[in-house]
């Protein structure tokens, strides 16, 4: 007879299977720039059947609270899943990056508790997680077969709320934007009124309530954008993102979207060497 063991063992969280099947698509790495108070993990999607003399959209993915961390898996889900299902990249083969912000902080500086609501840009400071993937960004656009003209940003909750402050703090980078049941400061509308935006937001949603979507909605039409489209989904709570990423439409629409004329993205050239990206002077290639 097995005598019974009275030591305890640690419980070991299980591998979510979408995490683990996406993780086995998409190359992973980490970005250290010791001017950072931390590193960034991050997923990178590639597309198949790449021709050199061509260039692909790049969909950069700003995963919402729920997926902070440091293990590079928990931020991958059905969002993502939903983006690289056969029928998406029929529309067009893109790149997916995915960065992971760790535990304790957040795309914004705020570190508020729900419910959230509009703020003031100007107040908080670029947070690490924000600055290190616009890091990675620049390091794609030169090491890889990316479009400049047609990159994009998305995200649900927290990474909605990334969305926006991502799109006006470096405004004419990106080609569009999908912001996903996210806060932003309607005061800087004017240095995006040009900008494709496809806002989704639920209006139960208690989170993160319809009064901030409605709030940009004003501050871009006033601003004069002709560009922006909102959907505000009925009797849906804050869980928005199950609808905008469900939806071809969704796709469709974005990967139409293309900025008008080549985009310079100044700043560090990385160097991505055996899964991790250093920071080298501007001068090196």
């Amino acid at each position: 007879m097995l005598s019974a063991c009275t030591s305890k063992r640690p419980r070991i969280a299980p591998v979510d299977p979408i995490a683990s099947s996406l993780a086995n698509r998409m190359s992973a790495a980490v970005y250290r720039n010791p001017s950072l108070s931390y590193a960034i993990p991050y997923r990178l999607f590639t597309p198949g059947f790449l021709q050199a003399s061509a260039r692909y959209p790049l969909v950069v993915y700003l995963h919402g609270a729920a997926g902070r961390g440091d293990d590079n898996l928990r931020h991958l889900g059905q969002d993502i899943q939903r983006m690289l299902l056969p029928e998406v990249q029929a529309l067009s083969p893109f790149f997916l990056l995915a960065p992971q912000c760790p535990e304790g902080d957040e795309w914004i500086n705020r570190h508020q508790a729900p419910p959230f609501s509009t703020y003031d840009q100007a107040r908080f400071r670029e947070s690490d997680a924000a600055k290190a993937t616009f890091e990675i960004l620049r390091s794609l656009v030169d090491s890889q077969l990316v479009d400049p003209n047609r990159i994009y940003v998305t995200g649900p909750s927290m990474g909605g709320s990334g969305t926006w402050d991502f799109i006006t703090r470096h405004p004419g980078i990106f080609a569009a934007a999908i912001p996903v049941t996210g806060v932003g400061d309607p005061s800087r509308a004017e240095v995006i009124v040009d900008l494709p935006i496809w806002a989704f937001h639920g209006t139960l949603d208690t989170v993160s309530p319809i009064a901030n979507i409605r709030a940009m909605k004003r501050a871009l039409a006033a601003a004069g954008s002709t560009r922006a489209r909102f959907s505000e989904l009925q009797g849906v709570g804050h869980d928005s993102w199950n609808h905008a990423y469900s939806q071809i439409e969704t796709y469709r629409w974005l990967f139409e979207q293309r900025r008008p004329q080549d985009v310079s993205i100044n700043g560090p050239v990385l160097k991505i060497v055996e899964g991790r990206a250093a920071a080298l002077p501007s001068s090196a290639k």
